[in-house]
């Protein structure tokens, strides 16, 4: 009986051998967003580097058979078995997921000298405004809904922190103000469930914060099947039901935007909203169709005698600045992953200058540094 199944388990190592290296490659995973790794790769990497061996054993890893099916029957018996954290996010309650972030995760080195930097920028334009706008992270506006014991890190230090080093500028804590609004009765969701971004009603209360005003708009809702990057991280398929049916599907919405707008990013020009997006796993991309290093929004009539601002940035800001292109004639937004542009450059004609993060996205963003002074 022994030989027997030492005989089956080989036959059955052998199919899924043969399965994986003739079932035909993935290029992309829509569930992980990322491109996989295909036999090219691994007939192009060098031998006598090391290379080959580790580019097959991504190949065989990325390529295996059901593999996104394996994930999610492991995350199943995962929760079966009381797990509350699966593939560095908490399971919590009414199909909301939450990054896992301790406070060994962050770096307060880096936020630091990343608020220095800033500071220092802010003391070189003393006649520019500049805004600090640090997003806190969902399990800390929605923590009634994290797992029982579930840890997170203590933003209330680094916004402390951020306010003793930037004395010279404007910084705003949207902390309290989302946990307010979350808290309503029927209230609307702030975050995606099963994302780490806001949602245009979270964005909205980023602009009031701002602004420190309200604006009327429409919202046109153009999806109602949002799954993000949490739940390719954890792959429970009970999420891909309604939150009525005990799932966790979102819907997307963008705000009708009543002035025009001439978009250019990285010198091409683009729509405020690609619409194409919604087709795709990552919904988020229908605001500007991702992220760029230098995008350029104009206002095709002036409304506001010249008011200019800068947008120093990551994804999050990219919800928010469709509700501020009422409100200036031109806005350009910078994202330091995809540009090297020197702070002069970008600020030149600004009269504000805004920096608006993901509270942990800026303790961790090695980017910042190439703000030249």
């Amino acid at each position: 009986m022994k030989k027997i199944f030492v005989y089956a388990f080989a036959v059955m190592l052998a199919f899924t051998g043969m399965a994986v290296f003739t079932g035909g490659d993935r290029a992309f995973s829509e569930n992980e967003n990322r491109q996989m790794t295909v036999v090219s790769d691994v007939i192009s990497a060098d031998v006598m580097s090391g290379d080959f061996q580790k580019e097959l054993t991504a190949y065989s890893s990325d390529q295996f058979p059901g593999r996104d099916f394996l994930a999610g029957l492991a995350t199943e018996l995962k929760i079966e078995t009381g797990r509350k954290d699966i593939g560095g996010a908490y399971i919590g309650k009414d199909g909301f997921y939450f990054e896992k972030k301790l406070d060994k995760d962050i770096d307060m080195d880096r936020f630091e000298r990343n608020l220095k930097k800033v500071e220092k920028i802010a003391l070189k334009y003393p006649d520019k405004r500049v805004t600090v706008m640090l997003v806190p992270e969902s399990g800390s506006v929605y923590r009634s809904k994290l797992p029982e014991n579930a840890e997170i890190f203590d933003d209330d230090r680094m916004y402390q922190k951020a306010q003793e080093h930037l004395q010279d500028c404007r910084v705003i804590n949207l902390k309290e103000q989302l946990k307010e609004e979350s808290d309503k009765d029927g209230g609307n969701i702030l975050y995606y469930r099963t994302d780490h971004h806001w949602t245009l009603a979270g964005a909205y209360e980023g602009y009031r914060a701002l602004m420190g005003k309200s604006c009327t708009f429409a919202a046109e809702e153009v999806s109602d099947e949002f799954l993000g990057t949490l739940y390719s991280n954890v792959l429970d398929f009970r999420a891909e039901k309604t939150v009525d049916q005990g799932g966790s599907l979102d819907k997307v919405s963008i705000p009708v935007i009543k002035n025009k707008v001439r978009v250019v990013a990285d010198g091409k020009e683009i729509e405020l909203f690609d619409r194409d997006a919604i087709k795709e796993k990552d919904k988020y991309k229908i605001y500007f169709g991702g992220n760029y290093g230098i995008t350029t929004i104009k206002a095709e009539s002036s409304l506001q005698r010249g008011k200019k601002l800068t947008v120093i940035k990551d994804s999050f800001a990219n919800t928010l600045v469709p509700l501020l292109v009422e409100d200036y004639d031109e806005i350009i937004m910078a994202d330091m992953r995809y540009t090297s542009a020197s702070i002069d450059m970008l600020t030149m004609e600004s009269d504000e200058i805004l920096f608006l993060y993901q509270l942990s996205n800026f303790a961790g963003d090695t980017n910042i540094a190439k703000l030249t002074i």
